[in-house]
């Protein structure tokens, strides 16, 4: 099959709506005040009820109107409230641009055509959870390589805190078993040196047409080798100075004259970059197995996804050390 699953974690917080960002609040606040439950189940059922509500059977489209996602009674929506978890399913895709059909054996005979108003859609997963006892919680959503709606699932789920005077605050996250299994199974194949400003002198010298753009940056690229993690760095970082050369009319003298940003891939080939002195804040792509698919496409099976991410959500409770 030609596409994969990926999946995008979140950390999210909350806080009241134009409040400081150090004073976050716990979930049950929420659920308190825009729902007035006591009870958790009640609460989270009617949370769903309005997630889906709130879509009135229409698209949500983004800001540039190319994209597109709904949710209805006719989607897998539940609640576990005992675990804090809500798993659901939006489909979402492109819209706003007019696109012809055709069989991959034939481009003469058109089949019929994806009008600007239609929206070409793919089921989406996502994940919630929102403790009520605590102020981190995690949102997922499920992706395909090339296609996604998160960034229009998170401005949505936002959309709905809003209404009742919360706001939501997110913080892309990845596993900590998963970076170690990238950086074991994964080699660096390119570095790059960018230089954020330069001096107008050193712009003119460059090429005087650059000398009154103070916002010009340099980027140097290497690439042409390929290292395991640990060769890498145990031999890039040998010497006191990453850079021998002789860059200085780029005002690079210095190690903190410049980022260092390192380049990796996998055995699979799926890629990421992390800059040298956030080495351990590498964020790799999430790609998912293609046993989570549903037999004979590429779609997730809901009940194989909602089991997986399960068992991350679990490794995230440990890591925020969250104990109940």
């Amino acid at each position: 099959m030609a596409y994969n699953l990926k999946l995008t974690i979140f950390r999210i917080s909350l806080k009241k709506k134009g409040g400081s960002n150090e004073e976050l609040l716990d979930f049950s606040d929420f659920f308190k005040t825009a729902y007035l439950k006591t009870d958790k189940k009640e609460a989270y059922e009617e949370f769903i009820k309005d997630y889906v509500s709130s879509f009135n059977k229409k698209f949500k489209l983004n800001r540039d109107k190319t994209k597109g996602i709904a949710a209805t009674d006719l989607h897998n929506f539940s609640s576990r409230s005992e675990k804090n978890v809500i798993d659901g399913e939006v489909i979402g895709g492109q819209t706003g641009i007019l696109q012809e059909l055709f069989k991959q054996t034939d481009a003469i005979a058109t089949t019929g055509s994806v009008e600007i108003d239609d929206v070409s859609t793919l089921p989406y997963y996502i994940k919630l959870w929102t403790p009520l006892d605590h102020n981190t919680g995690v949102l997922m959503v499920q992706s395909y390589s090339n296609l996604s709606v998160t960034d229009l699932i998170r401005i949505h789920l936002s959309q709905i805190f809003q209404k009742y005077e919360f706001s939501l605050l997110f913080t892309q996250h990845v596993p900590n078993a998963v970076k170690e299994h990238f950086k074991e199974d994964s080699s660096v194949y390119k570095i790059a040196f960018v230089k954020e400003s330069l001096s107008k002198g050193k712009r003119k010298l460059l090429n005087p047409l650059f000398a009154e753009f103070d916002n010009l940056k340099i980027k140097i690229e290497v690439s042409g080798f390929k290292k395991s993690v640990n060769e890498f760095w145990d031999e890039f970082l040998g010497d006191e100075k990453i850079i021998s050369s002789n860059l200085e009319d780029f005002d690079i003298k210095e190690n903190e004259d410049f980022k260092t940003v390192a380049y990796y891939t996998d055995s699979e080939g799926h890629k990421s970059n992390t800059s040298i002195d956030k080495e351990f804040e590498i964020k790799p792509t999430i790609f998912l197995d293609n046993n989570l698919k549903k037999k004979g496409t590429d779609f997730f099976d809901f009940d194989k996804i909602k089991k997986h991410t399960d068992s991350i959500l679990d490794d995230i409770k440990k890591e925020i050390k969250y104990i109940k």
